[in-house]
């Protein structure tokens, strides 16, 4: 089997590149949700050390003071004393400022008690006890938190971050001794390693989940192309190699094991083939069989074909008898019959017959009724004794329960006179006297019917110009696409209108009119017509 070449549209290239997009979004999702947890417990972690910081530097000071301060009172020794704790305190802990302020009623400006700035600040300004500064440049936000815990003591921590690091401020009350809130204790302390922190985070988780990522994306379609997009590649590339060398497959299924989904559906694939070329076999044989059997019925039909009289007119000297017949067999072989022969000089025989059934089996019952009729006629017997004699013998051995309806007449050419029986058969029709009308006579039980069954004969005197029509039901019972029958009236009304001395045109119109009538509906019934002209 041909390579394959590869194609962006396989199993092979799209499942890793799937895999590749999913797993990137998966260790994406993953750092983010890993940096989010990381920043909070950063968080966590500063808003615990500046509320201890804050509480340190709450006992440098003494609360009971602050009011004496706010309202004007210089700097004492105390006051010193407690401010350069703080600034020991910022320079510590690595502060960028500590600050105690107290807002007005509305919030609009506040008074400094405490400030401290860190050496290390560049262009740092501390203000001196008693600065006041303005509020009206800050945020509502900022304004709200001021009142929250100012009004409500509730420590307020905001954090800051920037490009080059951040910084975090928490602010707690400073109570008095009856625990009122007289003042706000601020601290700001930087957060220059948060960008480190970051730094290392991201390099760190990154490069560690992309090579995690990366080794379970090679285990993982590594997995995935051995267990299972190989053999779907090796099923895909068998079933192409079973269309294109006619149900055949190489041995590479085999490979396949296991009782999974693709386990199963290599050993169906197997299966398919062995159960395709058995049927190939058998439709080889079964259609070389059909050949030989059609063949056969295309001899048989011709062999058929042979048995009826085709030459007509039949007789150069009785020109007086112009005649002609069809047989048109619903299959390949059919049970219509009809034959016509000179019994001697003055007699002439006419047998129509209608074996039931159709196909081979009927075929070859007409074969024998046909026989039978001619020999016993040719011995000299009346058509009654014919039937008498062609009914018994056709009963001793008919094991298939077929039947057989049939007219016959033997018309005496001198005397014009024609005597006929009918054995279970359609009424022919006659043009006599300028009349066109169905020669209606009681018709007698078919051939192969009954054992011991006697039969009527009828005689009738025949004129110069008249016309005999004889059929089989495969005429008035055809049918059309709705189930409705030609029938006798029609037939009548139709051979009425469009009488003609010239039998095989005759036949011809009959046929067309039924063609007209059943409009493409497929022909279930033999169809058989023989029209006998006396001509003057």
């Amino acid at each position: 089997m041909a390579r394959k070449k590869f194609s962006l549209a396989s199993l092979s290239f799209k499942l890793p590149v799937y895999l590749l997009i999913f797993c990137i979004i998966l260790s994406v999702t993953n750092g983010f949700i890993g940096y989010r947890v990381f920043k909070s417990l950063f968080e966590r972690q500063y808003r615990d050390i500046t509320e201890q910081i804050c509480e340190t530097a709450l006992s440098y000071i003494d609360a009971e003071k602050i009011p004496e301060y706010a309202a004007g009172a210089p700097a004492d020794e105390a006051w010193f004393e407690s401010d350069k704790m703080l600034d020991m305190l910022t320079v510590t802990q690595k502060l960028a400022y500590i600050y105690v302020t107290i807002p007005d009623e509305n919030y609009e400006s506040r008074i400094y008690i405490y400030d401290t700035v860190h050496p290390d600040i560049k262009n740092g300004t501390k203000y001196q006890l008693g600065w006041v500064n303005t509020l009206k440049n800050y945020d509502e936000d900022y304004i709200q938190n001021l009142k929250n815990v100012m009004i409500d003591g509730e420590p307020y921590i905001r954090f800051v971050y920037r490009d080059t690091g951040g910084h975090v401020t928490t602010s707690i009350p400073v109570k008095d001794k009856n625990g009122k809130n007289i003042a706000i204790m601020s601290i700001v302390k930087p957060m220059s390693e948060i960008k480190e922190f970051t730094h290392s985070y991201r390099l760190n988780v990154g490069l560690s989940s992309s090579i995690i990522t990366f080794v379970f994306l090679l285990i993982i379609i590594g997995v995935l192309m051995g267990r299972f997009v190989k053999p779907m590649t090796i099923i895909t590339h068998e079933t192409s190699h079973f269309a294109e060398h006619k149900g055949h497959l190489s041995d590479k299924l085999t490979t396949i094991k296991g009782k999974d989904e693709l386990g199963v559906l290599a050993r169906s694939v197997e299966k398919m083939s062995v159960d395709m070329n058995q049927y190939i076999n058998e439709l080889t044989k079964t259609t070389a069989e059909k050949e030989r059997l059609s063949a056969e019925l295309n001899v048989a039909t011709q062999i058929q074909a042979n048995m009826l009289p085709r030459i007509f007119p039949p007789y150069k000297d009785h020109p007086e008898l112009v005649l002609y017949a069809t047989m048109e067999p619903a299959k390949e072989v059919g049970g219509d019959f009809y034959d016509f022969f000179m019994i001697d000089d003055n007699h002439f025989a006419i047998v129509v017959g209608d074996v039931s059934g159709k196909g081979v089996p009927a075929a070859l019952f007409m074969v024998i009724t046909k026989t039978l009729l001619k020999s016993s006629i040719l011995l000299g017997l009346s058509p009654a004794q014919v039937f008498e004699k062609v009914n018994n013998e056709l009963c001793e051995c008919n094991d298939s329960s077929l039947f057989v309806t049939c007219w016959m007449g033997i018309l005496s050419i001198k005397e014009k006179e024609l005597t006929f029986a009918n054995a279970g058969h359609n009424p022919p029709v006659l043009y006599h006297d300028n009349n066109v009308d169905f020669i209606k006579t009681k018709p007698n039980l078919m051939l192969a019917g009954l054992e011991g069954t006697k039969y009527q004969e009828h005689k009738i005197k025949l004129n110069k110009e008249d016309l005999l029509f004889v059929y089989t039901d495969g005429v008035t019972e055809a049918t059309d696409s709705q189930n409705n029958m030609y029938g006798e009236e029609r037939l009548l009304n139709f051979l009425k209108n469009n009488k003609t001395t010239d039998v095989k045109e005759s036949l011809a119109l009959v046929r067309k009119d039924i063609d007209s009538f059943v409009n493409g509906t497929d022909q279930f019934d033999d169809i058989t017509m023989l029209e006998l002209f006396l001509k003057g």
